[in-house]
């Protein structure tokens, strides 16, 4: 009997308790539970970091695209504002090329018509034969034009020579050695070529003047038709020799006296007068008075000799303004010459040029 319950109580490997299997089972469980449990909650941090993470990448993101297309506005309108220059440009580019053909085509026809008025300059005979080499008888800015012309020809000592001390030397020579000084000759030639080409319809006289004025029209106007007359009265300018001071101031009160008045005064000279008309000393200035003196007493400033021309030409364009025109030689020491023939020129309508020396 004890025997038998001792057999029933031996020791058998597969008598492990199912509590033990089940206290295993269930720790197993637990640690899966906790790993599992713990895998969750990291899960999830992440989750939190990763979705911040994307907030925050959306927010740039949608700044970005904000800027951005804030950026492509102004681009826009920057573009907008290019293609509205550049539309500018290209009609201001049209514009100029316009006026470039239109420009080329009036100088086109100025052309033109400068050749046609040539041809007909050189198909009216002139009034007188002189000598010389085509173009060369044509002077640029200077035309002869007018009803009734006047040629003022200065006849004063200083048309000797451009040079003072020439000058000097020139007036004791004969007469034939001053006809024939290099600029008194010019002065004769410059003469001429006005005289041939003046208009071929049209009445003209020549004045010689120094300290006194003298008509070589005897006082009247010439048809320049009448070629017999003309030769005469030119012939007659060209006889004189240059001698004594300059009175601009009485050739000027001579050319107003004319009647009918001329329309058109061409004045060959080589400077500014050196004489004045003694007139009230009232009805002149302080300085003008003191040149008058120092001019009586054989001395003339280049001052003084601007003040007479001054006078000279306040009474000249008194009333009526005649258009005057001036062919100024060189004379040393003029310096003021050009400038107040110029100014003469300017208020009168006329032209004032110094030719070249071998011209004409």
């Amino acid at each position: 009997m004890s025997l038998k319950k001792s057999r029933n109580r031996s020791f058998n490997p597969f008598n492990l308790s199912f509590l033990d299997i089940m206290s295993c089972g269930l720790g197993a469980v637990i640690l899966i539970f906790l790993i599992l449990k713990h895998g969750d909650s990291l899960d999830s941090d992440q989750e939190k970091l990763i979705s911040f993470d994307i907030d925050n990448a959306k927010e740039f993101i949608d700044k970005s695209l904000a800027d951005i297309n804030a950026k492509n506005a102004v681009i826009s309108k920057i573009q907008e504002k290019l293609a509205d220059k550049n539309s500018k440009i290209k009609k201001i580019e049209a514009e100029i090329t316009s006026q470039k053909v239109l420009k080329d085509s009036i100088i086109k026809k100025n052309n033109d018509i400068q050749q046609i008025n040539r041809t007909k300059e050189e198909s009216i005979p002139d009034i007188i034969k002189i000598s010389g080499d085509g173009e060369r008888q044509y002077l640029t800015g200077l035309k002869i034009e007018g009803k009734r012309i006047v040629y003022l020809f200065d006849a004063s000592a200083s048309m000797l020579d451009e040079n003072i001390q020439t000058i000097f030397k020139l007036s004791f020579l004969s007469d034939e050695q001053k006809s024939q000084s290099k600029k008194w000759v010019r002065a004769k030639n410059t003469l001429k070529w006005l005289v041939a080409r003046l208009p071929s319809k049209a009445q003209f006289s020549i004045l010689s003047y120094n300290t006194s004025v003298k008509s070589h029209t005897n006082g009247a106007w010439i048809q320049t038709g009448d070629k017999q007359l003309v030769t005469q009265a030119l012939n007659s300018a060209l006889s004189i020799l240059p001698e004594d001071g300059t009175n601009f101031e009485k050739a000027l009160l001579a050319v107003k006296e004319m009647r009918p008045q001329p329309d058109a005064v061409y004045i060959i000279t080589d400077g500014l007068p050196t004489i004045g008309e003694q007139l009230s000393r009232f009805s002149i200035s302080l300085e003008t008075r003191n040149c008058l003196k120092s001019e009586s007493r054989g001395r003339i400033s280049p001052d003084c000799r601007h003040a007479l021309f001054q006078k000279a030409k306040d009474e000249y364009l008194k009333g009526n303004k005649i258009k005057t025109s001036t062919i100024l030689l060189p004379l040393q020491g003029d310096l003021r010459a050009a400038s107040d023939y110029w100014n003469l020129a300017l208020q009168t309508g006329g032209t004032t040029i110094s030719p070249s020396e071998d011209w004409p």
